[in-house]
């Protein structure tokens, strides 16, 4: 299976249950608490999924009140990684929040995480500090953004600009 293969498809609320083995073989400890938690609340969670139907990798996507997008979580199992279903996820939740015009996409992970660092670097993410987003929204708005993306100690926030999609 290669990346090209996956289709990349939207799982309703009612469906999400079947992704929850996904998160199991992905995260731990808190993690997994707050990821469960958050596949069943959030309002868009795209499944990467096999030409066999097997899901194959997931992204929980949020749109923050200020317009830019979030990727909250990418998930894939060990059976399926190194395979390009993460990259395939991420360009998908780009293209996802550039049809809706945002010009920025979030995501956190943490510091230590280099799988995760490096699948973002790949895709054009960057670094980004509290102090620039600040500069970016103001100081109260960006509280507010910092709220509703939930970074934690430890964790490290990244940036990607996009081009938003033509109305």
């Amino acid at each position: 299976m290669t990346a090209p293969e996956i289709q990349v498809v939207e799982v309703p609320k009612g469906e999400r249950e079947r992704l929850l083995p996904i998160l199991g073989e992905s995260f731990e400890g808190v993690y997994l608490w707050h990821a469960k938690r958050t596949l069943r609340s959030i309002d868009v969670v795209r499944a990467a999924v096999t030409p066999e139907g097997e899901d194959a990798g997931l992204a929980m996507l949020k749109t923050l009140s200020e317009g830019p997008g979030y990727v909250y979580y990418v998930a894939v199992p060990p059976g399926h990684r190194r395979k390009g279903v993460g990259g395939r996820l991420l360009d998908d939740a780009i293209a996802y929040f550039a049809g809706r015009g945002a010009q920025e996409v979030y995501a956190s992970v943490p510091e230590e995480n280099e799988g995760s660092n490096a699948l973002f670097s790949a895709k054009g993410f960057a670094r980004v500090g509290e102090s620039e987003v600040s500069g970016r929204y103001g100081r109260f708005r960006s509280f507010i953004m910092y709220r509703e993306m939930m970074v934690v100690r430890g964790e490290v926030l990244l940036v990607r600009r996009v081009a938003a999609a033509p109305a």
